[in-house]
């Protein structure tokens, strides 16, 4: 297991599948772009079986929890191949994770009823994108524990690792509307390569 500290009693380890309560939780109190969104939400696993367990289930070799004074408050996850990980969630994730929600579609909110929108459209990126940008990323971390550096050295500790492994670029996807987030990743070489008025995809090389 990796495990790096980061100072002031917090800590980067290797993530395993007996985190993921926490990770779910820590995915819903950041839903809101970095902001709790446990108020939006009467399906409160729905986002987290999106965006973070297929990682901690399927990509365990990069994904990471940020632990502070024992808790954990935040998640490091990547992927070195996005084709070959989005083959094996077609195959071994989605059908069952979809399963799980079909029936629960009366009494949500309109944030739920987005995520199951999410969920549906599950599949597989643009082959263009991941030909020039093949691995990809995503980081959160809880407003407790942000603004504090833990963000700047999670990612360049996982940049380090995807290039180590060979790596020619690595994407992610963000809300258009956390500007935080923008300014963030744009410090680290991303730029933007598409945008809607939901969600902007930025991307780097190696």
């Amino acid at each position: 297991m990796k495990e790096q500290y980061l100072g002031s009693g917090v800590k980067l380890r290797s993530a395993t599948p007996a985190d993921l309560p926490d990770l779910l939780r820590v995915c819903l109190q950041t839903g809101d772009s970095g902001k709790d969104a446990t108020h939006l939400h009467k399906l409160p696993e729905l986002v987290g079986d999106i965006y973070v367990a297929p990682y901690v289930l399927h990509s365990p070799e990069l994904a990471f929890v940020l632990v502070g004074d024992g808790k954990v408050v935040g998640y490091l996850l990547g992927v070195l191949d996005t084709k070959a990980f989005e083959t094996t969630l077609a195959n071994d994730y989605w059908p069952t994770t979809k399963a799980k929600y079909s029936q629960l579609l009366t009494d949500i909110t309109p944030s739920d009823q987005d995520l199951l929108v999410d969920l549906a459209k599950q599949g597989f990126s643009d082959p263009e994108l991941i030909a020039k940008y093949p691995s990809h990323l995503h980081i959160d971390i809880l407003e407790t524990h942000q603004s504090a550096g833990y963000g700047k050295a999670m990612i360049q500790f996982l940049l380090a690792q995807m290039q180590e492994a060979g790596s020619t670029g690595v994407h992610l996807h963000m809300s258009s509307k956390n500007d935080r987030a923008r300014a963030f990743y744009k410090k680290f070489a991303f730029t933007e390569i598409t945008e809607d008025s939901n969600e902007c995809i930025m991307g780097r090389t190696f």
